[in-house]
């Protein structure tokens, strides 16, 4: 694996989760079809962007996860 592949599979992830909704692991890896390996490195890159938020569920132990600036596809993304 390198950056390139991990960074596609960022931006992949990100376009996927990129609805509003908060997302666990599991459906993570379900839309995704990708391996774990592959999430973890694609999201571990979107935390360190800080493009995605991890919130833990205290209830389940397991962790949540979503993108911090929702943008809906078709806004002007200029400045």
């Amino acid at each position: 694996m390198n950056t390139e592949t991990i960074c596609r599979n960022a931006i992949r992830l990100w376009q996927m989760m990129n609805d509003g909704n908060t997302w666990n692991y599991r459906q993570l890896r379900q839309k995704s079809q990708l391996p774990d390996r592959d999430i973890n490195a694609a999201l571990g890159w979107l935390a360190h962007e800080e493009t995605v938020d991890i919130i833990p569920d205290f209830i389940t132990g397991e962790d949540q996860y979503k993108v911090r600036h929702f943008q809906e596809f078709g806004m002007d993304m200029t400045i």
